[in-house]
């Protein structure tokens, strides 16, 4: 099933002492490169995160945001700079003797606030953190999240897979049309010719010779012959198919295979030596170059 790199998927966990909101966007890469932001008391298991994406999304770039917080009160323990403190306090009263204010007194609750407000006087550290018994949890989140992300690619992907059987039919039945129409331009350049060399060489009253003139017919078609071209790109069109249907990414091969329809599209418009064929090869480039915009966008 194709695909997009495009998408996104949420996932949640609650219960009494752990949170987590976990959020991932998916946008078009040529490799995959996944970004996460989380925070830092889960660093430890940053790695596992990734693999566990890695295995269910294999192109793209993936910005995964992580919002947790862990409420065992155990965890954590608060530790005050009784020196720092001290400092602030001998300097307030210093700034009050800078200004003339030796026998002012400070409000003692005021002063206890303020200073606990001071830089790095009180601070949080936190203690052991039980990564086996928070990874389930995490991972329960982060499955859903990923869940919904594929999901909506397959969505995006399944639209992208039904635009491209429509304009490969349409590639199919334009060179079609080129098959048919190709036998019909040596049949008029040999009519041309000769109606052009009989008409001059009527002034000089002279015959051509059939010989000559089949010589001449016979090194224009073998010069624009395209039969191998179109059975080449019919053979593309039938290999773009199978792919598409294979369940697998398929991006990659998808845009090389899609850089041979345009070589051998190139070629017959190079040796098509008819307008109407130019033209024709004009509107089969235009859908290539639609199908090759949406592979941009697959897995």
């Amino acid at each position: 099933m194709l695909k997009s790199m495009t998408g996104f998927g949420r996932g949640e966990y609650e219960d009494e002492q752990f949170s987590v909101t976990i959020e991932m966007k998916t946008v078009n890469h040529r490799y995959n490169e996944v970004a996460i932001r989380l925070p830092r008391f889960l660093n430890p298991v940053e790695d596992r995160i990734r693999k566990t994406i890695l295995k269910s999304v294999n192109r793209g770039r993936i910005d995964v945001f992580i919002n947790a917080s862990y409420t065992n009160t155990e965890n954590v323990s608060i530790k005050v700079d009784k020196a720092l403190a001290l400092a602030y306090h001998n300097a307030l009263r210093d700034v009050g003797s800078a200004i003339g204010c030796e026998d002012y007194k400070l409000n003692e609750q005021s002063e206890i606030l303020y200073l606990s407000r001071c830089p790095d006087v009180i601070n949080a550290q936190e203690g052991f953190f039980d990564v086996e018994s928070v990874w389930p949890k995490l991972e329960q989140a982060l499955r859903q999240a990923i869940s919904n992300l594929v999901a909506m690619r397959e969505t995006e992907g399944s639209n992208i897979y039904g635009d491209f059987i429509k304009r490969a039919d349409l590639i199919a039945e334009k060179l079609a049309v080129i098959e048919e129409r190709s036998p019909q331009v040596v049949e008029e350049y040999q009519t041309r010719l000769s109606d052009r060399i009989n008409e001059l060489l009527e002034k000089h009253n002279q015959v051509i010779e059939p010989e000559r003139l089949l010589q001449e017919v016979a090194i224009f078609a073998d010069r624009t012959s395209i039969t191998e071209e179109i059975v080449r790109l019919k053979s593309h069109i039938k290999q773009f198919k199978l792919i598409i249907d294979a369940d697998q990414p398929v991006g990659r091969k998808l845009d090389f295979l899609i850089q041979e329809f345009n070589r051998e599209a190139n070629t017959i418009a190079s040796k098509a030596n008819d307008y109407t064929l130019a033209q024709v090869v004009v509107e089969i480039k235009a859908e290539i170059e639609k199908i090759r915009e949406q592979i941009q966008n697959i897995e």
